[in-house]
């Protein structure tokens, strides 16, 4: 299976300090793009399927909607959660060579605890690792699901790097987030770090999502910025915040899911096999654009009049689009889903094929994708390959075919048999798939159940004593040689002679 690659480029987003007249001109549009693409072919034989990433665009200001040095959970969309009670944020050290696996919990200053309280820009950080989003129900609704860790200064490093490991609470509908947060900038005034989605879900942007990974810089709280800057509780200074949090969304991991079966396991060229495809839609939010791939085996044609679609009870209206081998079902209306996700109604795509003798030939593999967008967040979310192999039988057509041959005296060296050129009995003749046939009292001999293809085989002279090879004066490519060569069509019938004269001429042994 080859695989080729091509990406976007990398870009920082950089928290600038909000203006603090309020007349001041809002910060410029800016329009951002970052999408990647792969190419794949499970073999030689099959045509290369494409697929791409969600690309991120980002329009108005580059300024997230909480200061970066904030962090919250939240729903996929960006909606609070009505209870985050039982809801755990835990900040980990990264191991491993690409720094994603999990390592000790980071060991953190227990003196940087303060109380739970909001301050300008959000709440105290608390170092509670893991910290207890629960606690943040006691505050106003439009603080809770907030949660910071301050790092101390030997932790704040280009290189370090951590994982965020959000858990939601036991029997809720989303899935527990792995963010690996990697710092890449320090200096004397600010520092930056890069935050990238372990699981294949997007962080959150102010208006819009980015796929896998997005930087984000900021400065560390001084005197000079009053506006969010803490007091200490003993002294009054100002403390220097080296944050790190994230704003993480939870969602479902596996958004969107396909399964193939079919009505038989094995088929016969002349039978009609029907498929079934089940798609599920796993989130709380409607999947619009939903489009089936589906690439049928070798010999297996679509009866386009078959193609039914359902959603739960009611029928669903299809697009059906042939090319080849392939087949896309694009669905004229969204997937429903709610909440709980499991009681989303299942979709259904019914069809019939028909198999022709090229079906032989083929493996009996199809393969099928799905791909579709979460109306909620316009993320693209995708499952696949569903495979089901079907066996294909020979039945009443085969592509085994026979090689006949004969082995005989040729008097006037045209390689041909006429009347009056005896077989020769007992010659052993080889093949090249290690077999070994004696001819019969005429010199004939015949193979059945060739596979299609090349096939050879020599004559072993031990076998003829008295004979050589004869001369062929009509097709001197195959004059006095020891082997020949023959191409069995599928199903076909092939011819592979061998003439041999006397060592004395006009003496037969």
């Amino acid at each position: 299976m080859g695989i080729s690659l091509t990406g976007g480029q990398d870009f920082l987003l950089a928290q600038t300090e909000e203006p603090t007249n309020s007349t001041e001109p809002e910060a410029p549009s800016r329009i951002i793009f970052n999408r990647a693409e792969a190419t794949y072919q499970f073999g030689p034989d099959t045509q290369p399927s494409r697929t791409s990433s969600n690309p991120m665009s980002v329009n108005g200001s580059l300024k997230p909607s909480t200061p970066p040095s904030i962090g919250r959970v939240t729903l996929c969309n960006g909606d609070l959660f009505n209870d985050y009670s039982g809801f755990k944020v835990a900040l980990y050290e990264a191991t491993g060579p690409l720094q994603t696996d999990l390592g000790p919990l980071v060991s953190l200053d227990p003196a940087a605890t303060l109380p739970l309280i909001p301050m300008a820009a959000g709440v105290n950080p608390n170092n509670e690792n893991p910290f207890d989003l629960g606690d943040t129900e006691l505050l106003d609704p439009s603080l809770q699901g907030q949660y910071n860790f301050r790092l101390r200064p030997d932790q704040v490093s280009v290189g370090q790097a951590f994982i965020l490991m959000v858990t939601p609470a036991p029997g809720n509908f989303v899935d527990e987030r792995p963010i690996q947060i990697r710092i890449t900038a320090v200096t004397d005034t600010s520092f930056s770090y890069t935050v990238t989605a372990l699981d294949d879900q997007p962080p959150p942007l102010a208006n819009g999502y980015l796929d896998q990974s997005r930087t984000l810089a900021f400065l560390p709280q001084t005197k000079t910025l009053r506006k969010t800057s803490l007091k200490d509780p003993l002294g009054g200074a100002s403390i220097p915040l080296n944050l790190l949090a994230a704003e993480v969304p939870l969602c479902q991991q596996q958004a969107i899911a396909i399964q193939k079966t079919a009505n038989q396991a094995t088929v016969e060229p002349g039978g009609i096999a029907i498929y079934r495809l089940a798609i599920t839609n796993r989130t709380t939010t409607n999947l619009e654009n939903v489009e089936v791939r589906d690439r049928l085996p070798l010999g297996f044609q679509l009866i386009e009049d078959s193609v039914q679609g359902a959603i739960g009870e009611n029928p669903a209206a299809l697009n059906t689009a042939i090319s080849g081998q392939d087949i896309t079902f694009t669905f004229l209306e969204p997937l429903p889903g709610g909440e709980p996700p499991e009681n989303n109604p299942l979709t259904r795509i019914v069809y019939a094929v028909e198999v022709t003798p090229d079906a032989i030939r083929g493996d009996g593999r199809n393969v099928a994708f799905v791909e579709g967008q979460r109306e909620d967040i316009n993320f693209t979310v995708r499952d696949g390959p569903a495979i089901y192999v079907m066996g294909v039988r020979d039945g009443l057509i085969s592509d085994l075919g026979t090689i006949v041959g004969r082995v005989f005296e040729d008097k006037n060296f045209d390689g041909e048999q006429q009347y009056g050129e005896p077989g020769i009995p007992n010659a052993v003749v080889f093949f090249n798939n290690g077999n070994r046939i004696v001819t019969d009292n005429n010199g004939l001999f015949s193979i059945s159940n060739v596979l299609p293809g090349w096939h050879s085989g020599a004559l072993d002279l031990t076998s003829v004593p008295g004979y050589a090879p004869a001369p062929n004066e009509t097709f001197i490519a195959e004059d006095r040689s020891y082997s020949r060569t023959v191409r069995l069509e599928p199903g076909g019938l092939a011819r592979l002679n061998f003439a041999v004269t006397p060592l004395v001429p006009g003496a037969a042994p």
